[in-house]
């Protein structure tokens, strides 16, 4: 990532550099049934490892008292470095073989609005420009 010259140091890291990889981490969320687009929502990348997780509240992908039931979502990637305005448009199925693959997050005592869908980096081009959060953070 590059840095601005009148950037400030902020941990180490250059301001510029932390806000750039925040940009770069949250992606806008559009949800579809069938061809009809239904909502806008925000989200952000996770990854575990080699996996690639999209992280959004669950009421996204599914919402029983709204009846809001899309069967895929699309997000935009990032796909030159040096033109941040050139993007793709990735789609991700909600069900697959009449089951979801979102899944959602549970405490102790419930079932929270937080939710995940695995991302395929492979699907993403080679020049896809993006950041995750990792457990470290």
């Amino acid at each position: 990532m590059r840095a601005h010259p009148a950037s400030s140091r902020l941990g180490g890291l250059l301001q510029s550099d932390m806000v750039e990889s925040l940009l770069l981490s949250t992606v806008r969320i559009s949800t579809y049934a069938g061809n009809m687009q239904l909502t806008n929502a925000s989200g952000f990348f996770f990854a575990h490892g080699e996996r690639l997780f999209l992280v959004s509240s669950r009421h996204v992908f599914f919402d029983e008292p709204s009846k809001h039931t899309p069967d895929r979502i699309s997000i935009n990637v990032h796909s030159d470095p040096d033109d941040l305005a050139q993007y793709i448009t990735y789609s991700i199925p909600l069900y697959q073989n009449g089951l979801s693959t979102w899944r959602q997050a549970a405490d102790l005592s419930s079932e929270v609005d937080v939710a995940v869908v695995e991302v395929e980096r492979s699907a993403f081009p080679a020049n896809a420009v993006y950041a995750a959060f990792t457990a470290e953070h």
